[in-house]
């Protein structure tokens, strides 16, 4: 009787394990489905944003919550807009390198720290992760709500004023307007 349970045991742990597994490989699926459509996964998250700000002002609460996605969202950002290797900290010369201004110079593509599908999915989650928050009320810390929002304003200037300051002194540009397009040489007859 001792042996049965033992020997059923790591059977269903080897279903269950399968399971999630299995789960896993779905949710990877339909990730990997979403990939290219960059216009319709931002205006998912455009929305989830704003159905988790519909909810908050129609409850009138869970300011905390909202302050904290904000910052994390501000933090997200921030490291989608740096590069991967911060000139800052790469210093060659007296100026620290800088990105090639000059056709003949050597050509560095920007690459961030925080790629666009990364970005997308964290705020994706944590926009997830505040709605639900939203649904519990220990979460519903009572706070004088217009301070958060002029110290997240101040935060949110400060901070992209650094950003930008330091993407004008290392000249890079974080975000491309369009895929350039050569023209084919006319040949001659």
């Amino acid at each position: 009787m001792m042996n049965e349970e033992s020997s059923s045991s790591p059977a269903s742990r080897n279903v269950v394990a399968q399971f999630f597994r299995r789960l896993g490989q779905l949710y990877q699926l339909q990730l990997d489905k979403w990939t290219p459509h960059t216009k319709v996964r931002w205006v998912a998250a455009f929305v989830l944003i704003g159905l988790f700000l519909l909810r908050v002002f129609t409850k009138q609460g869970w300011y905390i919550v909202t302050y904290a996605l904000g910052i994390y969202h501000l933090n997200l950002f921030i490291a989608f807009l740096t590069p991967k290797i911060d000139p800052a900290l790469d210093l060659d010369d007296d100026q620290g390198p800088e990105l090639p201004t000059k056709a003949n110079e050597e050509f560095r593509p920007f690459i961030r720290r925080l790629p666009e599908f990364k970005f997308w999915y964290a705020i994706s989650k944590s926009t997830v992760i505040g709605i639900i928050c939203t649904f519990f009320e220990v979460f519903n810390v009572p706070v004088f709500w217009p301070i958060l929002v002029l110290y997240f304003i101040t935060l949110f200037c400060i901070t992209m004023k650094r950003q930008i300051k330091h993407m004008i002194k290392f000249r890079y540009l974080p975000f491309t307007h369009s895929k350039p397009r050569y023209q084919a040489v006319p040949t001659e007859k």
